[in-house]
């Protein structure tokens, strides 16, 4: 069985934000999404008083 993450609006506005805010453009390489989805990751943690 695949794995498949179901992402909240919240979280793909974010993702996205953070790709544009690096300068990507459009959907950008897998590469960058995947950087974009480790940023605003831990930037939530941080933002909830996370694991340090």
């Amino acid at each position: 069985m695949a794995n498949v993450i179901i992402k909240r609006e919240e979280r793909k506005q974010h993702e996205a934000y953070v790709m544009k805010s690096f300068g990507v453009q459009g959907r950008g390489t897998p590469e960058q999404r995947e950087a974009a989805e480790v940023i605003a990751a831990r930037t939530r943690e941080i933002v909830k008083g996370g694991k340090r």
